[in-house]
């Protein structure tokens, strides 16, 4: 299972500014932990309302994990609050 090109179809549509969409994949064994970075003008729309967008976003990952055996996580970075 390739998660970032599956994460990178999944998301490229929703953006205003794709160009700035990065995946990093770590973990090993049977553990990925996917972090996406984003233009700040598009991290709300992968937020969505409420939370919404994410949450499905992460069933997914979590879905297709289970499908390869593998246990998935998926963040959002936010660089604001490393800048704080």
């Amino acid at each position: 299972m390739n998660l970032e090109a599956f994460l990178r179809d999944v998301l490229t549509p929703l953006l205003d500014h794709p160009e700035a969409l990065r995946i990093e994949i770590s973990g090993e064994g049977k553990k990925r932990d996917a972090l996406v970075f984003a233009d700040p003008k598009d991290r709300g729309r992968i937020i969505g309302k409420h939370g919404r967008m994410i949450s499905a976003l992460r069933t997914l990952c979590k879905t297709a994990g289970e499908k390869a055996g593998l246990v998935v996580g998926l963040e959002l970075d936010d660089e604001d609050e490393r800048e704080a």
